[in-house]
């Protein structure tokens, strides 16, 4: 029994994780989430996670947990494939067995795909090729990186690639399924004629495809063609530029989407080998949820023009909706990243993609340029252009952040921001959760206590153990805190690291009381939600430092000072309001501060 990996992930996408879990354990909402008993160990206290948002679960506690089919499988005890037929059934999610002679048929398929590669990369090199050869050279591609990308020729033969294929023993019906030639009204003749190609390969490394670049200067004839669609190759569930499995954007954690086959080989050819490109068309969701599997940071660089900026646009919507963080490259004094690092180089290049916008910074930026901010109407409409984007972000703390940051760049309050763009928004309405009310309120309670704050800056730590250095002296009022911090700061003293997860290991230490117990794991779901990303991690920690930084300021404005001193404190207050997303500005002001009130 074997299914396509395709379907596998439709079922896996489809299911949802709430029922699936729910089908076997008692769960109760808990914000945008839902707790209860782990069903892989003995709990007592609720430590087991669904994640609707996410589609996965986990248990706090033993580690267990995954996508539905996963929970499935190691809840029935049966492996993975059985899983998937179980679930498929009962939740009538069709999904195709691929039968004996499909996979035999698809290993042809790969086969014939193999020898016409070999063919084509053949042909490069010989004196039909030299076109080809030198049209590349120009491009600035040489022969050991065209052997390395497998980058063929295809001669203007009217059938050389069907006779070969013929001659290797192929069948005629076998070859035109794969979408490498055609029938005419004079006969058989190839699809690629005349090209430079470039092979397409699947995610575990099989040519599945090609793509083909016209030698000739006819507007009668298409610059770039592809493949069609076939039983082993999907246009849109695949990416160019894939190489060794994903294995350097597994490493580097993150890839440049570019448009095009000449801007994938430049940026692979210039050291940036994490650049992918999604075949000539719109990016997919599907495309979305491949490159979900290799790293959860994007870089766009789509071409300059209109359309560049249209396809940008769109990929940041359905990148978004998917939780990638992204960032988009802008490059000025060139249409294309094939022609920027041609005519600036490596270094010009990385200075851009360091210096590469935000999505919400970008699309302010463009957005911005098509309306009169002074004008009100126009101003309206500006606003209302962030729907979409907005309706495709989960993550409550990121949707408080943009509006927090929309609110400062227009002078509007964050609270109509909110109707608009969040409450009155379709794709939110009839749906806000708990956790989409719990927007409205401040990160600081108006008593003294501050308890939120208290609960994220443990969040925090969860989420990343560095920050424990810079949190630990904070005024936490908390009795797990007092625990939680003891822990840690013997693993700090004896120079050791957590054994597992931090959440199981204090919990076997038995220290903690049944609703300090509780208490850890409420805490321990603020950092699964929010804390589990860099992007969210890196925003997190500006905002609790400050909080703690805007109270310290508060109590020190309490004590009587010289006049001078009292300047001092306000200036701080207000250079403050100023740091977005610094750390290393924010302890810069909060040393001047500690000068300035010990002085």
């Amino acid at each position: 029994m074997k299914y396509r990996a395709e379907d596998i992930d439709f079922l896996a996408n489809n299911l949802k994780i709430e029922e699936v879990v729910g089908e076997v354990v008692s769960l109760k909402k808990s914000g945008a989430n839902y707790k209860g008993l782990c069903p892989f160990h003995q709990d007592s206290n609720p430590s087991f996670i669904v994640s609707p948002t996410k589609n996965i679960c986990k248990c706090f506690v033993c580690g267990a947990g995954g996508n539905p089919i996963k929970f499935y499988a190691d809840y029935k005890k049966i492996n993975f494939i059985e899983a998937a037929k179980e679930l498929s059934e009962k939740y009538k999610i069709p999904i195709r067995e691929i039968k004996i002679r499909e996979n035999q048929e698809n290993n042809l398929y790969y086969e014939i795909m193999n020898s016409a590669h070999t063919y084509f990369s053949e042909q490069i090199f010989l004196n039909s090729g030299r076109e080809a050869l030198e049209y590349l050279s120009k491009r600035k591609i040489n022969p050991q990186f065209i052997k390395k990308y497998g980058i063929g020729f295809a001669s203007n033969s009217w059938n050389g690639l069907y006779d070969h294929l013929i001659l290797k023993g192929y069948k005629e019906e076998d070859i035109l399924e794969l979408g490498l030639c055609k029938k005419g009204d004079k006969g058989i003749y190839d699809i690629f004629r005349n090209r430079v190609i470039f092979p397409i390969y699947s995610p575990s490394g099989k040519v599945i495809a090609f793509g083909g670049r016209t030698l000739e200067d006819r507007k009668d004839i298409p610059k770039y063609i592809n493949s069609p669609e076939t039983p082993i190759f999907k246009k849109g569930k695949n990416l160019y530029g894939i190489t060794d499995r994903g294995s350097n954007i597994r490493k580097k954690n993150y890839s440049i989407l570019m448009e095009g086959y000449m801007d994938v080989l430049s940026g692979h050819s210039y050291g940036f080998d994490v650049a992918l490109a999604p075949l000539g068309t719109a990016l997919t969701e599907d495309q979305g949820r491949l490159l979900k599997g290799y790293t959860n940071n994007i870089i766009l660089a789509f071409d300059m023009d209109e359309a560049g900026k249209m396809a940008t646009e769109r990929a940041i919507f359905i990148l978004k909706n998917l939780g990638f963080n992204i960032r988009v490259l802008h490059l000025e004094g060139a249409k294309d990243p094939d022609e920027y690092l041609k005519a600036y180089g490596k270094d010009e290049f990385l200075k851009e993609v360091k210096e590469s916008l935000e999505a919400f910074d970008y699309l302010y930026k463009i957005y911005s340029k098509e309306y009169n901010l002074e004008d009100l109407m126009a101003k309206q409409k500006f606003i209302e252009r962030f729907k979409e984007f907005f309706q495709n972000i989960e993550n409550h703390l990121e949707k408080t952040l943009y509006l927090d940051k929309l609110s400062k760049n227009l002078d509007i309050s964050i609270e109509l921001l909110k109707e608009i763009l969040i409450e009155n928004n379709k794709k939110f309405k009839n749906r806000r959760t708990y956790e989409e009310k719990q927007v409205e309120k401040p990160i600081l309670k108006n008593n003294s206590k501050s308890y939120d704050l208290e609960e994220l800056t443990m969040a925090i730590i969860i989420g990343k153990l560095e920050y424990y250095r810079l949190l630990k002296n904070k005024p936490i009022k908390l009795s797990l805190w007092r625990k939680f911090s003891q822990y840690l700061d013997f693993l700090e003293e004896n120079s050791m690291d957590a054994q597992n997860n931090i959440i199981k290991d204090i919990l076997k230490l038995g220290v903690l009381t049944e609703d300090e117990e509780k208490k850890l794991i409420d805490i321990s779901l603020i950092a699964f939600n929010d804390y589990s990303k860099p992007v969210d991690i890196n925003k997190g920690i500006v905002e609790i430092l400050s909080s703690w930084f805007k109270l310290e300021i508060k109590e020190a404005l309490k004590t009587r000072r010289d006049i001078m001193k009292t300047m001092g404190l306000r200036r701080i207050e207000e250079n403050l309001k100023n740091i977005h997303g610094n750390v290393s500005e924010l302890q810069d002001l909060y040393e001047n501060f500690l000068r300035l009130t010990k002085s």
